[in-house]
């Protein structure tokens, strides 16, 4: 058995539908309909300032909807032109870094590399030698005594200082040639690998910096974009303001998924007013206590491809809202390819101007409701 009011397929011999509670027999119906009548009468239709009828409601409530999705669809752009400035620094600016600026004493340690090596190694055998040689003589002294001792320094002492003066002297000599060479050569080097470096280092701080002038012209053009909508989100928050002054709509309910969910009610028949036990004030109340419906931004957001059956109105509402992002969101990124650059401000400033022109056909709506409530 399927319900008039909504659709929803109950079971045969259901009395009431499961989704939204209308009677489903004769009687019930009868009695319902005495109940909703003596509702009506009781209930002050002067709760509705602007005595407007279904069909004007509707119209209200309509213009709120697209004021909502307007500002929702801006507030989203803004972010995500945000977002793409950041990511064109990410991929634009990528600094490269300078090598380490040489130094003197590095360079000349470099030129006499090989002569330090050199007299490294003269030095090494020394201490390898003198050690021993020490051990040696100190031994035979103590061994044979001091008769012994004099041949001894004859027979072998007297050649091996000989050959130590000889060594002293080579590694003079040896140290000698590795400070002129660090000193003559090495500063030499010094200057070449400084030039070497500025010429390096040039380089690079040209390429840097031409990396900051093109995203620099990248983000002018997107804070540009930037600037424009927030006019344009500046203008729908205003007229939404003078929309929500004229107090139809309690301010509880002054939102997006609100106003979308009453126009759903009305426009299926489930309500005929905001007002009374049958309005869609109560009904939406109802509806949020047994978890039928989301009545927060973020949740529905989160839960677009979920909610589309029980709350399409608000489901095709984000979706006008996320389309009008992804068109602005386009047209900066055409607008920073040069190709493109032209066409696309001008579909920019099409893109302003329409939002700009419903506003002002809105302010106009606004002030002569505002007339007739006076």
């Amino acid at each position: 058995m399927f319900c008039d009011e909504c659709g929803y397929k109950n079971k045969e011999n259901a009395k009431f539908c499961k989704k939204c509670g209308t009677s489903l027999t004769e009687e019930n119906l009868q009695e319902e309909k005495n109940v909703e009548e003596v509702l009506e009468k009781e209930f002050d239709s002067s709760q509705d300032d602007m005595q407007l009828n279904k069909k004007q409601l509707l119209e209200y409530l309509n213009m709120g909807k697209e004021l909502e999705i307007n500002k929702l669809g801006l507030e989203n752009s803004i972010t995500e032109l945000h977002n793409l400035d950041k990511k064109k620094h990410d991929e634009i600016v990528k600094p490269l870094e300078k090598k380490k600026r040489p130094t003197l004493k590095e360079i000349k340690n470099n030129s006499s590399k090989g002569v330090k090596s050199l007299f490294d190694i003269l030095v090494g055998i020394g201490g390898t030698l003198f050690i021993p040689l020490y051990i040696v003589v100190m031994a035979l002294a103590w061994r044979f005594g001091p008769s012994e001792w004099q041949k001894g320094f004859t027979l072998f002492l007297i050649p091996i200082g000989i050959i130590v003066g000889i060594y002293i002297v080579l590694a003079v000599w040896v140290y000698i040639i590795r400070f002129i060479i660090g000193n003559t050569l090495g500063t030499k080097k010094y200057k070449k690998e400084i030039e070497k470096y500025e010429k390096d280092s040039a380089i690079i701080d040209s390429e840097n910096q031409s990396q900051l002038l093109k995203y620099d012209e990248q983000k002018n053009i997107i804070n540009g974009r930037i600037d424009d909508i927030n006019t344009d989100l500046t203008d729908v928050t205003k007229t939404l303001g003078k929309y929500y002054d004229l107090d139809v709509i309690y301010p509880k309910y002054r939102n997006l998924i609100a106003i979308t969910t009453f126009i759903e009610y009305l426009e299926s028949g489930r309500c005929k007013s905001l007002y009374g036990y049958t309005g869609c004030y109560n009904v939406y109340e109802q509806e949020l206590r047994q978890n039928t419906i989301i009545g927060k931004l973020d949740q529905v957001l989160i839960q677009l491809d979920q909610i589309k059956k029980i709350q399409f109105a608000t489901y095709l509402a984000i979706e006008k809202s996320n389309a009008l992002q992804s068109a602005m969101l386009n047209t900066c990124n055409e607008m920073l390819d040069e190709t493109k650059r032209a066409n696309a401000t001008l579909e920019a400033q099409s893109q302003d101007t329409k939002i700009i022109k419903r506003n002002s056909e809105i302010v106009s709506t606004i002030s002569a409701l505002n007339y007739i409530k006076k």
